[in-house]
């Protein structure tokens, strides 16, 4: 875990210089979790949030906004360590220090968007 540059830091680079990169991948994400690692949290985005969110029920959820989309973007973040302890329980389709792909079940898209919904509902 790199802590030289504060998580706030961080997390503001990620979605200012990859989120097209990001959103990318939550496109037609069905069966993984995209994590990103921000130094003391590891963050997830759209669908790879949702089930995110659906492992770690304390999770935090934020929102913001790409000026190329006419939704909110959500985001759920889980501590570290949390997170990591979890890593043996799924399997790890890519590896790296700031980047981790998990294989999960599949989700009815249906599903995912309710909880989208709901979550923007929630948080505004």
């Amino acid at each position: 875990m790199t802590e030289t540059i504060p998580s706030g830091i961080r997390l503001k680079n990620l979605i200012q210089n990859h989120h097209a990169e990001i959103l990318g991948r939550e496109k037609n994400n069905e069966k993984f979790i995209h994590l990103y690692s921000i130094g003391t949290y590891w963050v997830a985005f759209e669908q790879s949030a949702y089930r995110l969110n659906r492992i770690f029920g304390t999770s935090e959820i934020s929102l913001f906004r790409v000026a190329s989309l006419p939704d909110y973007v959500v985001m759920v973040s889980v501590p570290y360590d949390e997170v990591v302890a979890c890593f043996r329980r799924y399997i790890v389709r890519h590896g790296g220090p700031d980047y981790k792909v998990l294989v999960v079940s599949s989700l009815p898209i249906e599903c995912y968007c309710k909880w989208h919904m709901d979550t923007v509902k929630s948080v505004l």
